[in-house]
């Protein structure tokens, strides 16, 4: 299902499925028009954590945390290893925008639409008049071997998001994520994209606590 926007029938978005458990969410502003109190979506084809508001006052409170990239989103990623290298991805390795912030590994860069219809997006370096939004950081705070099978599970952070970020910097890394055909990912099982929003981690609006919601990685089994 798609997150949104805001559908005539039930069911149509996830957005729309929560609208029908709390109807309030409808008269929110949201940062889209149609998008009530959404404040972190996700792609078509990842699945897991989303976050909305019901309240104006949450809405404005979150947005102001994620313009202050406070709202972390941690991902759940299985990767192969590839030498392919996709057109339209800058000359440079990306070894090169690898840095360590805070105890972990980012890639970094701006971004830009890419391809047909702009579907797809491809990293910038250095930042020009066609990338958008500035910087983005991928962190990655882990990198294991899933045990006889060439495939590596990934755990990501992000605090600002790019569209298909996570799929485009680690295809550019070498590390396509597995079943994403649009970024040179290897098919395997199910045909899931083995892509995961595992964890989000903000501060409650009403009671200043901090909060953190997670479900499991992803199984090489489940995709």
């Amino acid at each position: 299902m798609h997150s949104a926007p805001l559908a005539a029938s039930p069911g149509e978005t996830i957005l729309d499925w929560c609208a029908v458990q709390f109807p309030e969410i409808r008269d929110l502003p949201g940062r889209k028009a149609g998008e009530g109190g959404l404040l972190h979506r996700l792609d078509f084809e990842t699945q897991g954590l989303m976050l909305l508001a019901r309240t104006l006052p949450g809405v404005e409170a979150l947005l102001a945390q994620q313009k202050e990239g406070k709202i972390l989103k941690e991902y759940s990623a299985l990767a192969a290893e590839s030498k392919v290298s996709l057109p339209g991805f800058p000359a440079e390795k990306p070894a090169l925008p690898l840095r360590e912030t805070g105890g972990l590994f980012g890639i970094e860069s701006a971004f830009r639409p890419f391809g047909p219809g702009r579907k797809a997006a491809r990293p910038v370096l250095p930042i020009t008049s066609k990338s958008e939004g500035g910087l983005y950081v991928t962190g990655i705070l882990e990198k294991r071997p899933v045990s006889g099978t060439g495939i590596f599970a990934f755990r990501l952070r992000i605090s600002k998001g790019f569209r298909h970020q996570i799929r485009c910097h680690l295809a550019w890394l070498g590390a396509p994520i597995l079943n994403d055909s649009l970024y040179g990912g290897p098919s395997s099982g199910k045909g899931l994209l083995a892509l995961r929003a595992a964890s989000i981690t903000f501060t409650d609006p009403s009671s200043g606590k901090v909060r953190s919601y997670s479900i499991p990685s992803l199984e090489l089994d489940e995709i």
